[in-house]
């Protein structure tokens, strides 16, 4: 019997605070396979202020492999600087060419090394982890996958060295064949009048019920300390506004005309360029024509969007005051000096969107992130919490 409709049958958890118990998760079937990327040394590509660069190339596999499946088939999550997939044997040909081809286009439009690997699930069982996944509906129109067990961690550290020459990806030596249609890099970044942009990383130092736990706390204390659900959305309706700056659309031109001369360059930022002064007219007069009632785009993109996460971990980009976030300071502080968890956490004024849009009537999916290199920046303090927890570990 195919597992191709493994994910699509899976239950919908209707609160992300269930992403947080064990009991809600389903093992991956055993001949799927898990896709992951990572830029190598992106804090430095970060630092010279190339972040929406990495957001596309980043969010890039996930949209590619989105062309060939449907997304209810297919669960996935965005890190900022890399992502990760899980596939069907039937498709793992299929995400070999788009990992491939993305990194033939990061190496050659950005000078970026997108790390890229396949790891099948049985491997991952082998050395003692595993994929759990649910499903969360994060609006009417989009479920969001989210993991436990271990094993996604576990492949990143594979990626990350040199044993991960049997599972990697070399780049596309030939003409780039996979679809990246959808993948548009077109809103300014959403700034905060008054509140800052915290991207956070938790990650639990127990394990089984302890760790459930250990999660449960963190987002009550986030409910508590920010109310945490609607409340927190960094991206805000009355925030959004499109950017016509050739500038600021120039990396999803080049992304999406890879291989092309300049000219059809030129059309396509054309086309771009019509499509956002269009763009901005529909949604302002709130017009609906017969494909598209533009009057709900902007509210179905923030509903849309990964704001939150779990993935081995518990990821989350929320709005917020300075002294809501120094109280939330002290309390992961304080868990982190009890050796309960470990976090991260980077502050700016404003969040980072990359679009995924399959129909520009509700069905579009945005991958957020908080700008100045949210999650690559909390990733740093993370590691640097977790070796401590490690260190401290070790000498008991």
């Amino acid at each position: 019997m195919s597992s191709r409709n493994f994910y699509k049958n899976l239950p919908v958890l209707n609160s992300f605070f269930d992403a947080s118990t064990a009991n809600n998760y389903r093992p991956l079937p055993g001949d799927w396979h898990i896709a992951l990327t990572d830029i190598v040394n992106s804090t430095a590509a970060i630092n010279k202020g190339c972040y929406k660069t990495v957001n596309i190339l980043g969010a890039s596999p996930i949209v590619g492999i989105l062309n060939v499946a449907h997304r209810n088939e297919i669960p996935f999550s965005f890190a900022g600087d890399g992502a990760v997939f899980c596939i069907p044997p039937d498709l793992l040909d299929v995400a070999r060419q788009v990992l491939a081809d993305s990194r033939q286009i990061g190496k050659i439009e950005y000078q970026l090394d997108l790390r890229a690997a396949i790891l099948p699930v049985s491997f991952i069982r082998k050395n003692g982890y595993d994929v759990k996944v649910a499903r969360y509906r994060v609006s009417d129109v989009y479920s969001q996958a989210v993991f436990s067990d271990g094993g996604i961690q576990f492949a990143e550290e594979i990626l990350k060295n040199s044993e991960a020459d049997e599972f990697s990806i070399s780049p596309s030596k030939e003409t780039v064949s996979a679809n990246f249609t959808g993948l548009e890099c077109r809103w300014q970044e959403v700034k905060q009048q008054q509140n800052e942009v915290i991207t956070l990383l938790v990650k639990s130092n127990a394990s089984g019920e302890k760790s459930d736990q250990t999660y449960k706390e963190v987002l009550q204390k986030l409910r508590d300390i920010f109310g945490f659900d609607e409340v927190t959305n960094p991206i805000r309706v009355s925030e959004l506004s499109m950017s016509t700056s050739v500038f600021k659309l120039w990396g999803e031109v080049k992304f999406r005309t890879f291989g092309r001369n300049r000219f059809q360059r030129l059309l396509y930022l054309m086309k771009a360029e019509y499509q956002i002064i269009l763009g901005k007219l529909l949604m302002r007069l709130n017009i609906k024509t017969s494909a598209t009632d533009w009057s709900l785009y902007k509210s179905d993109l923030s509903s849309n969007s990964d704001h939150r996460k779990f993935d081995d971990m518990l990821r989350i980009v929320l709005s917020g005051s300075s002294a809501q976030r120094r109280q939330l300071e002290a309390f992961l502080e304080q868990k982190f000096q009890e050796s309960t968890l470990a976090y991260g956490l980077h502050i700016s004024n404003s969040a980072m969107i990359t679009c995924m849009v399959f129909q520009y009537h509700r069905e579009h999916v945005h991958f957020v992130d908080g700008s100045g290199g949210g999650y690559v920046k909390a990733s740093k303090k993370l590691k640097r919490r977790m070796e401590r927890l490690e260190k401290e570990k070790a000498k008991m």
